[in-house]
């Protein structure tokens, strides 16, 4: 079967990886109706990066899938480099319990995640940053010294999401919770006598989000 257009090849790869289309559409961070577009015809001309992130994840080769010729696979590389993005991580500590004086952020080492699953999530490796919980009262979804990556370019609060916030000068990594119009502060391990309840946050000390908790990672025994 001759695929005539970059919507029909695309189309293809969806259908053969067994793929719904906001699924294909979520490799690259675009949406449903972009692809519906792509597949009807109706856009002929689709961003390159998404097609470059297309190529890449179905391991085949670009030339084939803008113009239909040259071999369809592409060989597979032992490491490609591109298939991961560095995630800068920084010497600051978001405390968990009592708050961590806020310092200055400063590049300590560069962590690398897989490029692919940061494109599933949507996130941008450019504002994304790895920082360090200190202390318990985030257990068991945070334990002291795990590591979090915060994406700084979502600092609108949900109700219920885990974020790194400045509050009263002091850093903090808590879930937030919505009562009455008011933004309260929850720890997860309803065991430590400091946090054991919501602490309502009072917006004249001061309240920042650096960012939304979107992955944690740390040693297990």
């Amino acid at each position: 079967m001759i695929l005539d257009m970059i919507g029909d090849r695309l189309k293809q790869l969806r259908i053969d990886a067994g793929m719904n289309q906001p699924e294909f559409a979520a490799i690259v961070g675009t949406t449903k109706q972009f692809v519906s577009q792509l597949e009807g015809g109706k856009n002929q001309k689709p961003n390159a990066e998404f097609l470059e992130g297309w190529a890449r994840h179905f391991r085949v080769n670009l030339r084939w899938l803008v113009s239909g010729t040259g071999p369809k696979n592409a060989p597979i590389p032992a490491d490609d480099a591109s298939d991961w993005s560095d995630i800068m991580g920084v010497r600051q500590a978001a405390a968990l319990g009592d708050g961590q004086v806020v310092d200055e952020y400063a590049e300590t080492h560069k962590l690398k995640f897989r490029a692919e699953s940061l494109r599933r999530k949507r996130l941008k490796a450019d504002k994304l940053a790895v920082i360090y919980g200190k202390g318990e009262s985030m257990q068991p979804t945070i334990n002291d010294g795990d590591a979090i990556l915060i994406d700084t370019s979502d600092k609108t609060p949900k109700d219920g999401k885990l974020y790194v916030i400045t509050y009263d000068g002091d850093l903090l990594a808590k879930r937030l919770m919505e009562l009455d119009g008011a933004w309260y502060a929850v720890s997860d391990n309803d065991t430590d006598p400091k946090w054991r309840k919501p602490r309502k946050l009072d917006p004249a000390k001061g309240i920042e989000i650096a960012g939304r908790i979107r992955w944690v990672a740390g040693w297990v025994d």
